[in-house]
């Protein structure tokens, strides 16, 4: 036990050297610029955008968070990513470099692919079947499921932070109501490094005999003036979703807890095939595959499961509630359909501004929550009257809505140029 609270006060001053690294800053800028391409859709949807600053300050202290925990989880697992090098020859981050080369490739075709269960796949897989490049395929596949572990959980507790309410069309032509989530940590993150040194480097902590759990084949702990390095590295998860069939906070929880189980099977699977190395071989493949089956089942879950913020027969629904407003004060949530305000009769939007055009001091809601339960909320303002719920309502016939577009803008390019040539044929 002392060993490890040794090894987390490492991990910990590590983590801290790592906030003063150039590069760490160079992560927080992109994050920047990522979340300041979505400003835009929040001042037509919400009329106002909600603080750069803000964002990027929550995204900072929870990646700090999944940086602590994935950090001592490597290292507890005794994961390394190059294959054992002499210390001298500084050649530390070359795995880490392949698999972000690969990722923004892969982007260039769908922005999604630039995620590590592609590249980490497809990187492990070469080495595998022709050698190249030198890293450690399982313990590259191991990287990935922690980095998706720790994705789940800030999904998890962070995901729908900030969710923009949107109206979207989907395939069949209809448009919805439904929510953008887009969420972006900066991890500071530390990877084990096996190398061989020429004496002693700064404070060294003897290992359990058990350790490390997912060993790199062909490598021998006990050979002498060998060292694991701590070395430090920026890395960006991100999380780009949409919620119809469910609130955000539920959708965040489903996607989670399936992210969390992909990323348990391939930790394990990285794990046999430390033992047996013909585990690799399904591993480096699970990887991408795995990860594939279970975006396309949210997105086909999304697409064709029934809508949630859908204009209903009778009454209005509620796809989103103003900070400070009367909707949210009376504890009306996304979701609720109105069905009447004191009694009066509600079938669309304009019955609603009618009726609140007469500054009434106090007012009552018949609703109709998601799970179909009844229920009546009050709300009075006696000094000022009630001029509006702050509630955005889903309209039958939305002037103002987004496309759910899977495919990216090169790729939409290059087919046009296809066309283009085969018209000129």
């Amino acid at each position: 036990m002392l060993t490890f609270v040794k090894i987390s006060q490492m991990v910990l001053v590590s983590i801290g050297s790592l906030l003063v690294n150039p590069l760490f800053w160079i992560v927080i800028g992109i994050t920047y610029y990522m979340y300041g391409k979505g400003s835009d859709i929040e001042e037509r949807m919400l009329g106002y955008r909600i603080p750069l600053w803000e964002k990027i300050k929550n995204s900072i202290l929870i990646g700090l968070l999944g940086g602590v925990i994935g950090s001592s989880l490597s290292v507890f697992l005794g994961i390394t990513i190059e294959q054992y090098t002499s210390l001298e020859s500084s050649n530390f981050n070359s795995g880490i470099l392949y698999i972000w080369i690969i990722a923004l490739l892969l982007s260039l075709i769908n922005v999604r692919y630039l995620c590590f269960s592609y590249a980490g796949g497809i990187v492990a897989l070469t080495n595998l079947i022709f050698g190249f490049p030198k890293i450690n395929p399982i313990g590259i596949i191991a990287l990935v499921g922690i980095l998706h572990l720790i994705e789940s959980l800030l999904i998890w507790v962070d995901g729908y932070s900030n969710a923009v309410p949107v109206f979207l069309k989907r395939k069949d032509g209809n448009a919805v109501g439904g929510y953008i989530m887009n969420r972006i940590w900066p991890l500071p993150m530390l990877i084990l490094f096996a190398a061989i040194v020429a004496g002693g480097v700064g404070e060294s902590i003897s290992m359990p005999d058990w350790w490390p759990i997912i060993r790199q084949p062909g490598l021998d702990i006990n050979m002498e003036n060998f060292m694991y390095i701590l070395q430090p590295i920026p890395v960006i998860l991100g999380y780009g979703d949409v919620a119809i069939t469910k609130t955000p906070a539920k959708r965040c929880k489903d996607s989670a807890w399936r992210l969390a189980v992909y990323s348990v099977i391939l930790i394990a699977l990285a794990a046999i095939a430390s033992k047996i190395h013909l585990f690799a071989y399904a591993a480096a493949v699970f990887a991408p595959v795995g990860h594939e089956l279970l975006i396309i089942y949210g997105q086909k879950e999304e697409e064709d499961g029934k809508a949630l913020f859908e204009a209903p027969e009778r009454g209005v629904k509620v796809l989103f509630c103003h900070k400070g407003f009367p909707g949210v004060k009376m504890n009306l949530e996304p979701g609720d359909t109105i069905v009447a305000i004191n009694n009066v009769r509600i079938d669309k939007e304009e019955d609603l501004s009618d009726f609140l055009k007469n500054y009434p001091t106090y007012i009552w809601l018949d609703i109709v929550n998601s799970y179909g339960e009844k229920k009546t909320l009050e709300y009075k303002n006696y000094e000022r009257g009630i001029s509006s719920l702050g509630a955005l309502i889903v309209p039958r016939s939305p002037e103002l809505y987004l496309e759910i577009n899977k495919t990216s803008k090169l790729v939409k390019h290059l087919k046009g140029l296809w066309r283009d040539k085969n018209k000129k044929a």
